[in-house]
């Protein structure tokens, strides 16, 4: 489950996945999540539309271990 809190609940939301790491962008419209199974994803959070996903990397074995936005906001991908 993730709960969106800032100063009042705004959402809550059922993942199919346990969610690890998340971060906020800097203009605080989209959040970055990385779950158990290591898929990335990022959400728009006005409608928790899903705007982005990379599948998790088996063929390497690599695990997400953080996640961080530019401070500009930009692409680094």
């Amino acid at each position: 489950m993730l709960r969106f809190n800032s100063s009042e609940q705004v959402g809550e939301k059922q993942l199919p996945q346990e969610v690890i790491f998340m971060a906020w962008s800097p203009k605080r419209d989209l959040i970055a999540l990385a779950n158990k199974v290591g898929e990335v994803l990022l959400h728009r959070l006005a409608n928790f539309q899903r705007v982005w996903s990379l599948p998790p990397n088996e063929s390497t074995g690599k695990e997400v271990s953080a996640l961080a936005w530019r401070p500009d906001g930009k692409s680094n991908v």
